[in-house]
């Protein structure tokens, strides 16, 4: 099951798909993305202007998310649950 925020336009593809085994990023003008394991991932934010952020190694990937939204949510507390439990289980 993946759970998807598409943040797209029409020059740049963006999205963030957080599925069983990690979590897929992209964000470019061609297309391309990046995979991530949960336990790669050593921190999460969001900003006051509801853009969340994590952090891999010294890179940070950004994505923005509508607020009242129930599908972002959903992969919001998904990833951050995700990344918890991959944590506690080192």
């Amino acid at each position: 099951m993946a759970l998807k925020i598409d943040a797209s336009s029409l020059v740049t593809r963006r999205y963030l798909d957080v599925s069983s085994d990690g979590v897929r990023f992209a964000d470019t003008p061609v297309g391309g993305s990046r995979r991530f394991r949960f336990r790669e991932i050593s921190c999460i934010l969001m900003s006051a202007d509801s853009k969340l952020s994590f952090q891999v190694g010294r890179e940070v990937f950004s994505i923005p998310t509508k607020p009242g939204n129930k599908k972002h949510e959903t992969v919001v507390a998904t990833l951050v649950s995700e990344v918890r439990r991959a944590k506690s289980a080192v």
